[in-house]
């Protein structure tokens, strides 16, 4: 057996991950595996996950360092996650509740207390899981959330982990910031215009697209190849979708406003960090 490093070496790795996290200017796309990393170096866990909840919707999505690569399997822990995820505030990840605090599964049930959980059952034990920690970071409208996850037999995260998972809370929502703006920046104004309206049908993003660009109604319709008032109806729904009266008004819209309040964006980015390992789904469809 490995003697187990020191608690200045522990701390050294820790504080060059935090280096590197800001070195590395993530955006979006980008961000959930400098996080992974900088998990990993402060909680010694076996698991890295980076999560987003829109609590309007009822939507979630995570991505684990380490995913179980059975979709199925997947699904289903997804589902009974869900189910069970009401039982207690730190299971539905409620963000008042943790508020600016790292919280472990320790902290509020005894292993055997655990053993007895409906959720561990059914969710992490089939999955040879065990240990938790959770930092939340509240973000418009939904919350990101940082976990560490340790196999069965692990020893429970100790005060140290958890103060150190704290700490990487702040730095991780100054730059889940910094790469919200980065990728908002990289963004052509008619990408910017389909995230604020993800909603819109694929004719109307058509039609978004050459207003974003300047384009008439008429010259709209020569482009598309359908009728004058076949544009103005969608335009009319665009319009209606953003809130907006005319093209000046989708045109503040588009580079004054935040482009992803309705959903959390990592979801919404086309060519996305979120890979089929990674889950969404929603309480209706997981419950159905």
């Amino acid at each position: 057996m490995q003697p187990a490093d020191s608690a200045d070496t522990v701390r050294s790795r820790f504080e060059r991950r935090l280096i590197d996290l800001y070195a590395a200017e993530p955006d979006l796309h980008t961000l959930p595996r400098e996080v992974f990393a900088c998990i990993e170096a402060a909680a010694d866990c076996e698991i890295a996950g980076f999560s987003e909840f829109h609590y309007g919707s009822g939507e979630f999505r995570v991505e684990y360092s380490h995913p179980d690569p059975d979709p199925q399997r997947r699904a289903t822990t997804t589902a009974a996650y869900l189910k069970h995820a009401g039982s207690h505030p730190f299971w539905g990840k409620d963000p008042a509740f943790f508020g600016e605090r790292a919280l472990r599964e320790s902290d509020f049930f005894s292993d055997e207390e655990f053993m007895r959980l409906p959720i561990a059952h059914e969710v992490f034990l089939p999955a040879n899981a065990h240990r938790q920690m959770t930092a939340m970071i509240v973000q418009e409208g939904y919350a990101v959330s940082i976990s560490a996850h340790r196999v069965v037999g692990r020893p429970a995260f100790s005060d140290t982990e958890r103060d150190r998972m704290q700490e990487l809370r702040g730095h991780v929502a100054r730059v889940y910031r910094q790469a919200l703006e980065r990728t908002v920046q990289s963004m052509a104004p008619v990408e910017r215009l389909i995230h604020l309206c993800p909603d819109l049908s694929p004719r109307q993003r058509e039609v978004a697209r050459w207003i974003a660009a300047g384009k008439s109604n008429e010259a709209i319709a020569e482009l598309l190849g359908i009728r004058l008032d076949t544009v103005k109806s969608h335009v009319r729904g665009v319009f209606e979708k953003l809130g907006v009266d005319d093209r000046l008004g989708a045109a503040l819209a588009v580079h004054r406003r935040p482009p992803f309040t309705q959903l959390p964006p990592m979801w919404t980015l086309p060519g996305s960090r979120w890979s089929p390992a990674g889950l969404r789904t929603t309480v209706a469809a997981a419950l159905a």
